[in-house]
């Protein structure tokens, strides 16, 4: 969906706004939060203009955390990116805002050496390992004020500053290896609802990124896709330049689902079904096309897609990050909700973004904070057996 066009967002509410109301607790409350990009680094602003604001995601978090601890929601889903590329060349930024670079230790104009501004900041640590790993840490830290379960995705940004073995170790997200020697990272999980499971899905199973140049077959497989569709690769790898449509996705900053996630999906959608489950499906690329711009499209969304709409009597909601931009379509095909959420980075002080999802029997409410909209979506696709919630 267009960063101007928010028209998808509005039928949901307008058709169900007459079902809401406090009759009710919700089954489950969940906090949501997407892209969080934190660096240590400046405002700046995205590829094509938009503003950035890097230090204030990292407000944000730690904000949300402690609204969701008052919330006291059952567990919190984390969509993906919470650290940002350019914590690769932080030394860079800070050449331009203080005007000194590593280790220098002469004046700014305001008579502060750059070592002491870098002490006043508490930033000098950065400069002694891999600053990736430190403002992971100082998301985590933020985040931590909420003392429950953390669902996390991960996407390309943590990818550019961790290996897939130091995500998982980070974030808990429990990477296995495949029999092709690579490690991937989708699972499930249980909620204190019994009958609703979110599935979080791998969307760079295959990807360049953080993969063997010399023995990985992921990225032997991500290496073809991107040549066979994007005559850019590998010399401009992440512009989609020339590129029409949902050709679009087809850049090195996506990624796409293996034969062995799809074929997991399936069973342990198979298996939801057989317990009489609602699944609520996560990954921090969009499956959807019309829920965002064509350039953040999974790969093979289509694959994705035909297997969801399979279980379609079973699957409530695909949420997803990655777009920045709030998107959302329901599938006219299967009726299941995909709702793309908007990135905590592209928030100014004081507006801080995040929402809640609300868990009914017969409905599903997104209540937005700062930018994140707020809508309804009823789940009247569903097998009708699957919403005798066991609580």
């Amino acid at each position: 969906m267009s960063p101007h066009d928010r028209t998808n967002m509005v039928p949901a509410a307008a058709a169900t706004a007459a079902v809401i109301s406090n009759e009710q607790k919700p089954l489950l409350k969940i906090g949501v939060i997407a892209d969080i990009q934190y660096a240590p680094i400046p405002d700046g602003h995205s590829y094509n203009g938009k503003p950035r604001y890097y230090r204030h995601s990292l407000v944000a978090a730690r904000h949300a955390a402690h609204h969701f601890k008052k919330e006291k929601v059952d567990l919190v889903v984390n969509l993906g990116d919470i650290i940002d590329g350019k914590c690769q060349t932080i030394d860079e930024h800070w050449k331009r805002e203080y005007g000194r670079g590593q280790g220098n230790n002469d004046n700014n104009d305001d008579g502060e050496s750059h070592v002491a501004m870098m002490k006043h900041l508490d930033l000098t640590r950065y400069q002694q390992g891999d600053p990736g790993h430190y403002a992971v840490d100082d998301v985590v830290e933020a985040l931590s004020v909420y003392e429950g379960r953390i669902l996390h995705t991960y996407g390309n940004h943590e990818l550019y500053n961790l290996s897939r073995q130091d995500i998982g170790r980070k974030l808990k997200i429990p990477f296995v290896k495949e029999d092709s020697g690579d490690l991937v990272g989708y699972y499930t999980h249980e909620t204190p609802c019994k009958s609703v499971k979110f599935v979080i899905l791998d969307s760079y199973d295959i990807a360049i990124m953080q993969r063997c140049p010399n023995h990985s077959i992921k990225r032997k497989k991500a290496e073809q896709i991107l040549q066979e569709n994007n005559p850019n690769f590998p010399h401009l790898e992440n512009s989609p330049q020339g590129l029409e449509g949902i050709q679009k996705r087809f850049v090195a900053f996506n990624g796409g689902v293996d034969e062995p996630q799809l074929a997991w999906l399936r069973d342990t959608l198979q298996e939801a079904k057989r317990q009489r489950q609602k699944v609520i499906v996560l990954s921090h690329q969009p499956i959807l096309p019309e829920t965002s711009s064509p350039v953040c499209l999974m790969w093979n969304y289509d694959q994705v897609l035909d297997v969801l709409r399979e279980y379609k009597d079973i699957v409530a909601a695909s949420l997803s990050g990655h777009a920045h931009t709030c998107g959302y379509v329901r599938d006219a095909e299967s009726g299941i909700h995909f709702r793309v959420f908007s990135a905590a980075l592209e928030s100014k002080d004081p507006v801080k973004t995040y929402g809640f999802l609300h868990i009914y029997e017969n409905r599903l409410e997104i209540h937005g904070e700062g930018d994140c909209i707020s809508d309804v979506y009823m789940l009247d696709h569903l097998d009708s057996s699957s919403n005798e919630i066991v609580r």
